[in-house]
């Protein structure tokens, strides 16, 4: 019985999200309790912000990350794995990039670190996508469904804040109402977010969404409480001039799935992650001295500081 809502075992391949829902109507209600909070802003103190296409987690015995976070999610989905007795917890943002890896690298880690805890179960809750145009959220909702249908394990979903219950419209146009979360690591309380620090190395992290490798990173290790960037290389973008100094309304046409529902830095961070790619066209050269991980430790002040 691998994904189970309440009682109820998902037997049947997805291919509605909106018949799924209305099948499910408790899912309704506790997306709805999210949708319905004021958006908390969360700074860098005991933060562990997980970018697109990266996974992070970890448990109540950290003393330094307490919470887990990650944002700017339109089509974008954010998972969140919870075992109900250890309290673990992983956030994963994904993009339908290897989303069968990721969900695999989430569970394995949520597992691992619940091992001296084995009572208790899998919960699972979902975010993000709405009823956009081309329907890129709904292609995205059912693939995460479907791939969890096919585990070993069973896993419950809790909330899927998703679709129609994650939409809202501004003068006809559907936009998300939930663009990010974070999760309290010692309540295991998810709550509506967004970040005031999203740690370092943001345009090397984020070039490699644009242009470099579709793995899922897992960039923290409970263990040794280091956060850390693996090696990586990227492909050169055309006009990579052009790009760089492209007006916003260029950039985000161009370079998002859903134009108009992005977040007002979005264009700026893009263009940070080009000139990225432009200045350091060879990462594994200046970015990953001696093909090392770039390793960060956090401070006093909540800040992650470049150890190595």
């Amino acid at each position: 019985m691998p994904l189970l809502v309440g009682e109820h075992l998902v037997e049947d391949d997805v291919t509605s999200i909106d018949a799924f829902l209305n099948k499910f109507c408790n899912l309704k209600a506790s997306s709805n309790l999210l949708c319905n909070q004021a958006t908390c802003s969360v700074g860098p103190n005991g933060l562990l912000y997980v970018g697109q296409r990266e996974i992070g987690g970890t448990s109540p015995s950290d003393d330094v990350i307490s919470v887990l976070g990650s944002e700017d999610a339109t089509t974008c989905h954010i998972v969140v794995l919870q075992h109900s007795g250890s309290r673990a917890s992983c956030i994963g943002h994904f993009d339908g990039c290897n989303s069968k890896q990721g969900l695999e690298n989430m569970l394995e880690l949520v597992i691992k670190l619940s091992k001296d805890k084995p009572e208790g179960q899998l919960n699972l809750h979902l975010f993000g996508g709405f009823t956009d145009v081309k329907g890129l959220s709904h292609s995205l909702s059912l693939e995460l469904l479907n791939t969890l249908r096919l585990f070993k394990q069973n896993i419950h979903l809790q909330t899927a804040c998703i679709a129609e219950i994650n939409t809202r419209q501004v003068n006809g146009v559907p936009f998300p109402i939930v663009y990010g979360v974070g999760v309290d690591i010692k309540s295991g309380e998810i709550y509506k977010a967004t970040f005031l620090d999203k740690g370092p190395d943001i345009p090397l992290r984020g070039a490699r969404t644009l242009t470099g490798t579709k793995e899922m990173m897992t960039i923290y290790d409970p263990m040794t409480q280091l956060m850390s960037i693996e090696p990586f290389s990227y492909q050169q973008l055309s006009n990579m001039d052009y790009w760089c100094n492209a007006t916003d309304h260029t950039i985000r046409q161009n370079l998002s799935t859903s134009p108009a529902q992005e977040p007002k830095n979005f264009a700026f961070h893009v263009r940070e992650c080009l000139q990225q790619i432009r200045d350091h066209p060879h990462p594994h050269l200046t970015m990953f001295k001696n093909g090392k991980a770039r390793c960060y430790k956090k401070d006093v002040s909540g800040i992650w500081t470049f150890i190595c």
